[in-house]
């Protein structure tokens, strides 16, 4: 399994979190530590742990049990640690290095779509995880930006004479997958709707949410590439100057499982 070069650092994942900031609920990494409780001085691995959000978050909270990072970038493995404190690795879901039953919470949030073998993962994610522990997944539904994907399609289908759609590994694994996967891999699975609709008020943070994406899950032209993001983001700013926002679905849900 290899690192994609979306992921050397987390520039590009900030840039897709942004968006996210125009919500009107409190941040997703909160309300998904919210779904579960965890004792303060337990082991919590956070595997997928990206920029480490979570890993912070928990630390913020006063948890003062061991707090592990795990992600396949050594580049997203150095900035969770810079930001939360935590004890960081570069490691492979597929093969985690922990030894069995000595995790008390797993966290594996919006990072499954990116591995090759998925039910390979989530046997090695219940293998870590104590029996008395929880395994927490999130991952986003089928609806998922699908505003900013139908404006994709409208703009290149204009400008390339071909609709064109946002085809990234996060197709791989949404609910209807998780909804399938989930119950094989464990015998509980309590699953958490945590969308919301968000209401962007600057046209750049959906622009920079298209840009940020790798651009070979893009499948236009480079050289057409800027004149179609620079429609796009003109189109999203007529619609904000008309209605005041462009709404953006966040399909993310949560799955516990034990």
């Amino acid at each position: 399994m290899n690192v994609s070069a979306n992921y050397v650092n987390d520039e590009n994942l900030r840039t897709r979190q942004g968006i996210w900031a125009y919500g009107t609920k409190a941040p997703l990494v909160g309300r998904v530590l919210d779904l579960v409780d965890v004792a303060a001085d337990a082991t919590v691995v956070d595997v997928g742990c990206g920029n480490g959000r979570y890993l912070a978050t928990l630390r913020d909270r006063g948890h003062g049990g061991p707090l592990v990072g795990l992600d396949l970038s050594p580049g997203m493995a150095a900035t969770a640690r810079s930001a939360s404190g935590a004890a960081t690795a570069v490691a492979d879901a597929q093969t985690i290095p922990i030894r069995t039953h000595s995790v008390r919470l797993t966290l594996a949030p919006h990072m499954l779509y990116h591995v090759p073998d998925i039910p390979l993962a989530l046997a090695e994610l219940r293998r870590i995880t104590s029996p008395e522990g929880h395994v927490v997944v999130v991952t986003n539904s089928t609806r998922h930006a699908y505003e900013v994907d139908d404006l994709l399609a409208d703009v290149t289908g204009d400008l390339l004479g071909a609709p064109v759609r946002m085809a990234w590994d996060g197709h791989r694994f949404r609910t209807n997958t998780a909804d399938e996967l989930l119950p094989a891999a464990f015998a509980e699975v309590d699953k958490r709707d945590l969308g919301q609709l968000v209401l962007v008020r600057a046209a750049a943070a959906v622009r920079g949410y298209v840009e940020s994406l790798p651009p070979e899950t893009i499948a236009m032209p480079t050289d057409r590439r800027d004149e179609v993001l620079t429609e796009l983001e003109r189109r999203v700013a007529e619609h904000i100057d008309e209605h005041g926002s462009f709404a953006v679905t966040s399909g993310a849900t949560a799955y516990i499982c034990g």
